[in-house]
């Protein structure tokens, strides 16, 4: 039997002694919760830091599923949490992802026009493919023609799917319309600064001399637009003006009533001046005028101002040729020159940019196409009423179709060969043809309404 000292037995019976002991055998009987609690947060730290790097490239893909699974992956976590600091790291992960959503959700839209764009261009490549392939009428052709035909099925099923969301379809043309912006703005962009070169040659070559000849040859040659077509005219007028100015100091001849009233306009006083002196006035006011002339047709462009400015009319006019279907149609290409001859002007191509300030696609498109309208509200409302008149077209020539196909039964609008609707097609363009004949119009307005029982 163990013996114990008098001394030991004696500081057991003193109270300090004794509530060490209990304040020991406490922190034992705790020891093994402590070690769990610590276990515990190690563990729940580990897996979030593998949580967050997943979550935030979950985010970044725009998979908003995926959020939402991990959210409910923490809300398990969070309720078989034990300790107070596993529960706390848990919430500050999920108020992380809660805010993620806003980088998802971006991400996701994108993915999606993305996808669209695609999907289009696949959908016209399958059109162009099955078209090469109609005129192969051998076996193997008829196997990769159904293949090509129900590939294209399954894209224009995917395309529907996605043009059923209208901000999707709305946000994909805003995309669509900046990406012809700044491709055209890239092209522009090199052809105002070959402008910038050809201006500074047309300065320095005189006037119809073998050299300007060659020069504005090669102007025409390169396209460069009407801007440079209307310095060379502003070029060769003043140069006509300059030698006419030259003859009348050698000959000495009185002015004129129109060379008065150019002094006199601009405040010159010749009044009591001999003839000799009032043209020696004339002359120097005149060369000045023609230099300034010159000075202003041949003005170096600022070329990210034009090249942007042209861009933007050039993508507003596009779409409304596309909209309105007419392409070649001269009177487009006369509004355009037009246009593009009045951006000669900086002014204006600075009210070009003032317009479209913070705008975005169709909304640029919209307030150039009101520019354009209010610069030039003639040829505007021959636009509006051409494109008028194709609708009319297109509606008349749908109903010829359905009544190509109402009246022979033989021809199937769904034939996978697509050789019955090319039939069909050939035949209602003959129809269309002939009303437009029937009716002496350039459009088959008139034709329409009688047929129909309007007025004719």
């Amino acid at each position: 039997m163990a013996k114990f000292s008098q001394a030991f037995l004696q500081s057991m019976t003193q109270p300090a002694y004794q509530e060490g002991l209990f304040t020991a055998a406490r922190s034992l009987g705790g020891l093994p919760g402590r070690i769990r609690e610590e276990q515990e947060t190690k563990a729940t730290q580990e897996s979030l830091v593998n949580m967050m790097n997943t979550n935030s490239r979950i985010a970044e893909t725009g998979n908003v599923k995926g959020l939402e699974d991990q959210r409910v992956r923490l809300t398990e976590m969070l309720s078989a949490a034990q300790s107070d600091q596993s529960r706390d790291m848990i919430l500050q992960e999920l108020s992380r992802v809660e805010g993620l959503r806003d980088v998802a959700k971006p991400a996701a839209q994108q993915r999606d026009i993305n996808t669209l764009l695609r999907a289009e261009q696949s959908l016209a490549e399958a059109d162009q493919q099955i078209a090469t392939l109609q005129g192969d009428a051998s076996a193997e052709g008829q196997i990769k023609l159904d293949a090509a035909i129900r590939a294209k099925q399954a894209i224009q099923s995917r395309v529907n799917s996605l043009k059923s969301n209208a901000s999707l379809v709305a946000a994909a043309d805003n995309q669509k319309i900046d990406m012809e912006i700044a491709s055209l703005t890239k092209d522009e962009a090199l052809r105002s600064a070959r402008k910038n070169e050809m201006l500074a040659e047309l300065r320095s070559v005189t006037p119809y001399s073998e050299a300007w000849d060659a020069l504005v040859k090669r102007a025409e040659d390169q396209g460069l637009g009407q801007s440079v077509k209307t310095a060379i005219s502003e070029i060769q007028d003043a140069e006509l003006k300059r030698i006419e100015v030259l003859d009348a100091q050698a000959s000495r001849r009185p002015l004129n009533e129109k060379e008065k009233k150019e002094l006199n306009d601009a405040k010159i006083p010749v009044s009591g001046a001999s003839d000799f002196e009032a043209r020696r006035i004339y002359t120097v006011f005149a060369n000045a005028q023609i230099k300034k002339k010159v000075d202003l047709a041949t003005r170096p462009l600022d070329v990210p101002t034009e090249a942007r400015a042209n861009a933007l009319v050039k993508t507003a006019l596009n779409f409304m040729v596309r909209d309105a279907e007419l392409e070649g149609k001269l009177f487009m290409q006369d509004l355009s020159d037009k246009v593009e001859d009045l951006l000669a002007d900086p002014n204006q191509l600075q009210e070009i940019q003032g317009l479209v300030s913070g705008l975005k696609g169709v909304e640029v498109v919209e307030a150039v196409e009101s520019y354009i309208q209010e610069k030039f509200p003639k040829k505007y409302a021959e636009y509006q009423q051409a494109k008028q008149n194709r609708q009319f077209e297109a509606e008349e020539f749908q109903d010829l179709l359905d009544d190509v196909y109402s009246k022979d039964s033989s021809l199937n609008p769904n034939d996978p060969t697509g050789v019955d609707q090319e039939i069909a097609r050939i035949r209602a363009e003959r129809e269309l043809r002939n009303a437009v004949v029937r009716a002496g119009k350039p459009s088959i307005e008139y034709e329409r309404k009688g047929r129909r029982g309007g007025p004719t």
